[in-house]
C-alpha cells in the first residue's frame, strides 16, 4: 500500500469542558466501534432479521440515515445501513450481502473493526433499503447523523483515502457546515477537528466521478487527555470509524 500523505486541519470552534458519553464503561472507553461484526441498529432503519443487531445507545450515541442522493436521476439511490465489519473475516449475511476478507480496493489494518456503509438502489431519496444492496453491499456509500448523549469537548475526524470530491461534513449541531474533504492520492488521509460537538452529519463517499464505487473513509474520533479537562478521572475516549471501500476503474453508474 502506498505512504499515507497527511493533512491535519484544525478548525477554531469555541470549546467548551468536555462532557463524556452518557453510559460509556471504562471497558469501552477506547473505542465507539463495538468489537462484533453486524448491523448497527439506525434510529429510523431497522436490522435484517437474522442479523446481529448491534445497539449504539449504551456507547452513548445514536446513528441515523439521511437521504443523499437528491437529484432524482437514475440511477436512484436511497438510505442507506451501516455494519461493522472487521477485515479478516469474510461475511455472507444473505439478503445481497457479502463482505470479502481482501476487498476489491483499499483495505484497513488486520483485525481492525469499522463503520461500513451499505447503499442500496430505490425509487426515492427517502426510500427504507430493501431488497437485495447496490454491487452485493459493497457500494459503500450513505450518509449519516451521530448523536452524543453530551457534549465531546473535542473531536477529531480522521478521512482515509478519499479520492473524488462527495465526502463532506455537512452539519455541527444541527447547523451548516459545509465543509468538503479535499480528495488526493491513493492511500492519503484528511484530518479535521471539532469543537464542542452534540451531533454531526456526514456524508461519507459519493456515487459516480471516476468510480463505480463510492469512496471509502475511514473516521477516528477522540477526545482530550484526561489532563485537558475537569473532574473526568483517567479516562480518555478515542474512536475508529473505518469505512471501506471497493474501487474499481470505470465509467460512473
Amino acid at each position: 500500500m502506498k505512504k499515507f500523505t497527511i493533512l491535519a486541519t484544525t478548525l477554531a470552534v469555541s470549546t467548551l469542558s468536555l462532557s463524556l458519553f452518557g453510559g460509556i464503561s471504562e471497558a469501552q472507553a477506547t473505542s465507539l466501534v463495538p468489537t462484533t461484526e453486524g448491523e448497527i441498529h439506525l434510529t429510523n432503519v431497522d436490522c435484517l432479521v437474522g442479523i446481529n443487531c448491534i445497539e449504539t445507545n449504551p456507547l452513548g450515541y445514536t446513528v441515523t440515515s439521511l437521504p443523499y442522493d437528491t437529484d432524482g436521476i437514475n440511477p436512484q439511490y436511497g438510505l442507506s445501513r451501516l455494519f461493522v465489519d472487521q477485515r479478516t473475516t469474510a461475511n455472507n449475511y444473505g439478503f445481497g450481502i457479502t463482505f470479502l476478507s481482501q476487498d476489491e480496493g483499499t483495505n484497513p489494518a488486520l483485525e481492525e473493526y469499522f463503520f461500513r456503509p451499505i447503499a442500496y438502489l430505490a425509487d426515492t431519496s427517502d426510500a427504507q433499503p430493501i431488497g437485495v444492496p447496490a454491487e452485493n453491499g459493497r457500494l459503500e456509500v450513505g450518509q449519516y447523523k451521530f448523536d452524543f448523549a453530551n457534549i465531546i469537548g473535542e473531536l477529531e475526524l480522521t478521512f482515509f483515502d478519499t479520492e473524488q470530491n462527495g465526502t463532506t461534513i455537512l452539519k455541527k449541531n444541527g447547523v451548516n457546515f459545509l465543509l468538503p474533504i479535499a480528495p488526493g492520492s491513493d492511500g492519503n488521509i484528511r484530518k479535521i477537528t471539532l469543537t464542542d460537538v452534540q451531533s454531526f452529519e456526514v456524508q461519507l463517499g459519493s456515487i459516480g466521478g471516476g468510480f463505480n464505487h463510492g469512496d471509502g473513509v475511514n473516521l477516528q474520533a477522540r477526545v482530550p487527555e484526561p489532563g485537558a479537562t475537569v473532574s473526568l478521572g483517567a479516562l480518555a475516549l478515542t474512536a475508529l470509524f473505518g469505512l471501506q471501500k471497493r474501487k474499481k476503474s470505470s465509467q460512473a453508474v
